[in-house]
């Protein structure tokens, strides 16, 4: 009677153990899934934090430009000239852009 007692005990132990590693398999199979999603919404909340910074530094500098063309006067004409516009009775040159060595074109 006891020897067939610890072999129960034994298969007891066995089961036990086989079920509580099934349970932990599992569990591990069932949160890697949720893991990986979360891993790539951080990804994008990441990419997306980046995006919204570069988009309020470049928001800043147009308003910083904003606010030059309402004071600065002197600003407002060098960008004029920049994109070709001039006063009455001034003169505008244009040089064309150098090709080749030494400024020689062939």
């Amino acid at each position: 009677m006891q020897q067939t007692e610890k072999y129960w005990d034994l298969i007891n132990r066995i089961v036990l153990i086989a079920i509580v590693l099934m349970a932990i398999i599992g569990i591990v199979l069932a949160f890697t899934p949720k893991v990986k999603q979360m891993q790539a919404y951080q990804h994008t909340h990441d990419v997306l934090k980046q995006r919204i910074e570069i988009t309020v530094s470049a928001e800043k500098e147009l308003k910083e430009k904003q606010q030059r063309f309402l004071t600065d006067p002197l600003y407002v004409e060098r960008v004029a000239h920049e994109v070709g516009y001039a006063r009455k009775n001034e003169k505008i040159y244009y040089f064309p852009e150098e090709t080749g060595l030494n400024g020689s074109q062939r």
